[in-house]
C-alpha cells in the first residue's frame, strides 16, 4: 500500500507543485514522474527479488501502469530483466495496455484539447 501511496502521490504533488510554480501542465508532468517512480520500483523489486527481501507487489505496478506508467513498466522490465516470463503479469499489462488505447480511442476529441 506505500507503494501505491508513494507511487501516486509524489508525482501529484509534484505536478502540482510545476503548474503553480512554473505554469506546466500538469498532465505531462504527472506522466512523466509516474513512469519515473514505476521505473525506480521494477529496479527496487529486481534488486529485493535477488536479495529475497520485502517486494514490490504486482498490483503496484500494474496500478501505475494503468495510472500512465506503462512506458516506464516496459523500459524497468528491459533495463532489469524483470517480470519478462511472468504469462499473468505480462497478459494484465496487454490489457492494461489494449483498455487505454480503447479509452483514448473513443474520447480522442476531448483528450487532444486538454493536452496541449
Amino acid at each position: 500500500m506505500t507503494s501505491v501511496v508513494v507511487g501516486l502521490g509524489v508525482p501529484a504533488a509534484v505536478a502540482w507543485a510545476y503548474h503553480i510554480t512554473m505554469n506546466f501542465n500538469v498532465f505531462w508532468v504527472f506522466v512523466v514522474m509516474v513512469n519515473l517512480m514505476v521505473l525506480a520500483l521494477m529496479g527496487k523489486d529486481k534488486f529485493a527479488a535477488q536479495r529475497g527481501s520485502s517486494r514490490t507487489p504486482e498490483f503496484t505496478l500494474l496500478l501505475l501502469a494503468f495510472c500512465g506508467g506503462v512506458p516506464g513498466l516496459l523500459l524497468g522490465k528491459q533495463m532489469f530483466k524483470h517480470k519478462t516470463r511472468k504469462k499473468e503479469f505480462n497478459l494484465q499489462l496487454v490489457a492494461i495496455i489494449a483498455l487505454q488505447i480503447g479509452i483514448l480511442a473513443y474520447f480522442w476529441r476531448e483528450v487532444a484539447a486538454a493536452l496541449w
